[in-house]
């Protein structure tokens, strides 16, 4: 499994979300799943950008 690196910046802060997926497809969907769960408890315009991947048992 790996980790994927998202920084939101919801205009106040910048945050770093690590997300457990099997593949990017599947981590795009996590992560559109906590934009959308964001944007329901604030108004304001949320960036998403993709910063790698943590990879687990690399050696």
């Amino acid at each position: 499994m790996k980790q994927f690196v998202f920084l939101i910046d919801t205009g106040n802060e910048t945050s770093e979300h690590k997300i457990h997926a099997t593949g990017m497809t599947d981590a795009l969907k996590r992560v559109q799943d906590l934009k959308n769960h964001l944007n329901d408890n604030s108004n304001s315009d949320l960036k998403i950008k993709f910063k790698g991947i943590i990879y687990e048992n690399a050696f």
